[in-house]
C-alpha cells in the first residue's frame, strides 16, 4: 500500500510537470556550480571537498529546481567522510504570492548511518515578502520518507511532514545573506525528527564568479544506533553562475 501510494505522487509529480511545461517556450537554465573546503565536526572531524550544483528554470506560472551536492573528505589518508545528495522540486503557481509544490529527495550519508533515504513530499508555500532587497518565504508539505540504514541496521519507512522557512537579503547588487531553516518530524513518532539550518554570506568577485561563506547544523534527534546526533559544516566556496 505504501508502495502504490508512493508511485502514484511520483506520477502525479511527473504529470504535472510535463503537462504545462510541453506548452511553453523553455527558458534557459540559471544556477550555479561551486567548488567549496569543509571542515566538519560532530559524526566525523575532518577537512573534506564539496562539490554542488543548483540548476532552474523559470516559466509563466511555474518552476522547475534541482540540487545535487557530493562530500568527499580523508583524514590522515583514510576516508573520513562520503556523502551525496539530490533534489528535484517543481512549483506551480496558485496566486501571485502562493504556489503548490512536489519535491523528490534522495540521500546518501553513510557518516550519519543512511545507506539511502528517499523523501517524497507535496504541499503549499508562500511569499510573505517579495521585494528586490528582501525575499521571505515559508512551505508546509506532507508526504513519505524511505531510510535504507547501515547495515545490520533496520530499513526504516514512515509518513513524514516538512516545514521549511527562508530569508533573503540583499545588501547591494552583488552582496546578500542567505537564512534557511527545516524541521522534518515523522508522523508516526513525534520524537524522530530532522532539524537542518544554514546561514551563508555571498558576494560577487569578478564576471560570473562569487564566494560564499556559510555555517549550517544538522540535528537528527533520533539518529540511527551508534551515530550521533550533530553535525556542523562550515564552509567557504567559489561559486560560477550562470
Amino acid at each position: 500500500m505504501k508502495q502504490l501510494i508512493r508511485n502514484v505522487v511520483l506520477f502525479s509529480f511527473l504529470m504535472l510537470i510535463v503537462s504545462p511545461l510541453a506548452a511553453q517556450e523553455i527558458p534557459p537554465w540559471r544556477g550555479n556550480l561551486e567548488l567549496s573546503f569543509v571542515e566538519t565536526s560532530g559524526n566525523t572531524n575532518a577537512e573534506t571537498l564539496v562539490v554542488a550544483g543548483k540548476a532552474e528554470r523559470t516559466f509563466e506560472a511555474s518552476k522547475l529546481w534541482g540540487e545535487v551536492r557530493a562530500l568527499y573528505g580523508k583524514s590522515e589518508g583514510v576516508t573520513s567522510d562520503k556523502n551525496w545528495i539530490g533534489i528535484l522540486k517543481y512549483d506551480r503557481n496558485i496566486t501571485e504570492q502562493t504556489y503548490g509544490f512536489l519535491s523528490q529527495t534522495v540521500e546518501r550519508n553513510t557518516p550519519k548511518g543512511i545507506e539511502a533515504r528517499y523523501i517524497t513530499l507535496t504541499g503549499l508555500g508562500r511569499y510573505f515578502i517579495k521585494t528586490a532587497a528582501d525575499t521571505l518565504r515559508a512551505e508546509a508539505g506532507l508526504g513519505y520518507t524511505r531510510e535504507n540504514q547501515v547495515r545490520p541496521l533496520d530499513d526504516n519507512g514512515f509518513a513524514t511532514a516538512r516545514l521549511f522557512g527562508g530569508y533573503i537579503h540583499a545588501f547591494t547588487e552583488k552582496t546578500r545573506f542567505e537564512q534557511t531553516a527545516e524541521y522534518t518530524p515523522s508522523l508516526q513518532e513525534p520524537k524522530d525528527y530532522l532539524i537542518n539550518e544554514e546561514s551563508a554570506f555571498i558576494t560577487n568577485l569578478m564576471g560570473n564568479l562569487a564566494f560564499k561563506i556559510s555555517y549550517a547544523v544538522l540535528y537528527d534527534n533520533r539518529p540511527p544506533v551508534g551515530f550521533g546526533k550533530y553535525d556542523r559544516l562550515f564552509k567557504t566556496a567559489l561559486l560560477y553562475t550562470f
